[in-house]
């Protein structure tokens, strides 16, 4: 070792430090991991010497050094590492000009070396901007088969690093826009790409400084320029990436042009984004985070009033319904999948037309809900739970029509809706023991009824008038929700309503006692009377009441009958979820007193 850090971590000499850049080159993968990791750790102590040994290997490129895409993420995470004081400008130029001329030596497209070299030029970026984006733009001009890698080495910097990329935008669309007619399709995807990213750091840095306005009648020039030639060129080709590529970039300048271009814009570009719904459903999440920053470009504009009427929407919705039954399914939400994303930036959406059209919005749900189309009805069942709207009676109408439906999907979707309903006060008298009794139903599934439900994998004829996926050969995925999900959804939601929602009691008591009768809920029994031991805990400062109130109508069993039935329960004490515990230590614990005395007395004693 030839000297110490500050830290007291030991420096390797830097012949140490040439061996180990060396062996980067090795025939071995483990031997080039574990050097790299080395000078990875090495480099965090003193950046400067393994930038001046890895310079030296890689002037002879990838002819002398087979591992070029090594060496350039070794002095990536050096250039990172290095301290503001340490930074020398023409060492840094210099670093520039051989990690472009790598790039430009090769008509290649994002091999590893590439990618390792624009990540190089990224890490100099952050501390010479204006350095390494003097070096990118000597390749931005003319016919050059670098210009594409270029350009996403300027896309990768606004990612990277917003505060420094967004001041120079302005230059960077000098350049690139002269030369954006040209390209052809192939770098297309490329060139997209690159506005989407350096749009989304203009909003970043507007957001951070909202105060700092740089859309000067120069940029928005350069933005409408190519916001028009990506809507009328690009979105219209017929390779499927490069129109993906162009909604994506759409969708994140729409925040960024003139109102009135939007307005104009319009009637060209949400069918241009509701057409890749119909051809490909694998690039819905795509589509929708478009349609979402459309919609609030157009709807919720701080520079005059909505551009679009809610009749203009109903396509855009009629398309979006169906999207929530496909990209819904639970199963795929434990790792936050592309589906739950997809259904989320749905949801949004929803959500940005009823901020402006609450009441037309609530009426198209509605009218969904009636046609009881499977995913129709899903849909609008499941945006319904986040939009609950102000006129109660028209909602409990429309859900009540519901509550004979067999599809599982349906019936979860509903089960949901019913408890949030319920958590805002929805749910009461008649109607409000109804949805109850709906939850206890299902709570009462049990596996061997799946034989007699609908098949779940039905198919969606595409004969409806809604301009929706093209549905062909396409299973519902809410009709994947199977017996046990349903049934543990509502066993939930029932424990939630009577535990967290004091104004269901009145409700759930006495009423509960009812379905503990009926064989058919005999599977929802434990659950039914987990719930009424809650009830009864919780009011057993009133206890006199609730029995009262329990004597009092007529149409709750007797006594005698419900001691009976919950005698017969007990007939198998290993049935799920400990029925005959929740029936002997804690509902007729709770309700001896409804009892013959001498019940009662008996289980005083016990």
């Amino acid at each position: 070792m030839a000297s110490s850090s500050s830290s007291g971590n030991p420096i390797p000499a830097p012949e140490a430090v040439q061996v180990l850049v060396s062996l980067l080159g090795d025939e071995s993968h483990v031997v080039k991991g574990a050097s790299m990791a080395a000078l990875r750790d090495i480099a965090a102590i003193n950046p400067p010497l393994v930038l001046e040994c890895c310079s030296t290997v890689s002037r002879g490129g990838r002819r002398r050094f087979g591992n070029m895409s090594g060496l350039f993420q070794v002095m990536a995470s050096a250039v990172r590492a290095l301290e503001k004081r340490d930074v020398d400008p023409p060492f840094m130029a210099k670093l520039a000009k051989i990690a472009t001329a790598e790039m430009i030596s090769s008509k290649e497209l994002n091999a590893d070396w590439q990618r390792a070299a624009a990540g190089l030029l990224v890490a100099i970026g952050s501390h010479l901007p204006d350095l390494m984006m003097e070096e990118i733009f000597l390749h931005l001009s003319g016919p050059n088969s670098a210009l594409p890698a270029m350009v996403q080495i300027l896309a990768d910097f606004a990612s990277a690093d917003v505060l420094q990329f967004t001041p120079r935008l302005k230059d960077v669309l000098s350049r690139v826009l002269p030369i954006l007619g040209n390209v052809r399709d192939a770098h297309r995807p490329i060139f997209a790409n690159a506005f989407k990213c350096w749009c989304q750091a203009s909003w970043q840095y507007s957001m951070d400084f909202p105060s700092t306005s740089l859309l000067d009648a120069d940029m928005m020039s350069f933005l409408n320029s190519a916001f028009e030639l990506l809507l009328r060129v690009w979105a219209t080709s017929k390779d499927l990436k490069v129109r993906v590529s162009a909604v994506e970039a759409l969708g994140q300048m729409v925040g960024l042009i003139t109102h009135a271009q939007l307005k104009a814009a319009l009637p060209r570009l949400v069918p241009t984004i509701l057409e890749l719904y119909k051809k490909d459903p694998d690039v819905a999440f795509l589509a929708t985070c478009s349609l979402h920053n459309l919609l609030n470009a157009s709807l919720l504009s701080e520079n005059g009033p909505p551009l679009l009427d809610f009749e203009e929407l109903l396509v855009i919705l009629s398309t979006l319904l169906p999207v929530v039954s496909i990209h819904n399914d639970s199963r795929e939400q434990s790792d936050f999948s592309v589906g739950l994303k997809t259904y989320n930036e749905v949801q949004h959406c929803f959500l940005t037309v009823g901020l402006v059209y609450p009441e037309d919005l609530f009426m198209f749900l509605l009218n969904k809900c009636r046609l009881k189309e499977e995913p129709l009805t899903f849909g609008a069942l499941c945006v319904l739970k986040h939009l609950l709207p102000s006129k109660r009676p028209l909602l409990i109408e429309a859900v009540t029509l519901l509550l004979d439906e067999r599809s599982l999907g349906v019936r979860k979707a509903l089960s949901e809706l019913v408890v949030i309903m319920a958590s805002h006060c929805y749910l009461v008298g008649p109607s409000g023991e109804l949805f109850v009794e709906y939850l206890v139903r299902n709570c009462a599934l049990s596996d061997q009824e799946s034989n007699v439900l609908e098949n779940s994998k039905e198919v969606i004829r595409s004969n409806s008038n809604y301009h929706g996926f093209q549905y062909k050969r396409l299973e519902v995925k809410s009709g994947a929700v199977c017996l046990t999900e349903l049934r543990s959804i509502c066993e939930k939601g029932l424990l939630l309503l009577t535990i967290t929602i004091p104004e269901m009691e009145h409700v759930l008591w006495p009423f509960l006692l009812k379905m503990i009768i009926p064989r058919a809920y005999t599977s929802a029994a434990a659950t039914v009377c987990r719930c009424i031991a809650e009830l009864c805990r919780h009011g057993s400062s009133y206890a006199n009441t609730m029995l009262s109130e329990c004597r009092a109508r007529s149409d709750i069993p007797n006594p005698e009958e419900l001691f009976a039935r919950w005698v017969v329960l007990l007939h198998n004490p290993l049935a799920r979820e400990q029925l005959a515990t929740q029936v002997l230590t804690m509902v007729l614990y709770y309700l001896a007193p409804l009892f013959p005395r001498n019940i009662y007395l008996f289980w005083q004693d016990e």
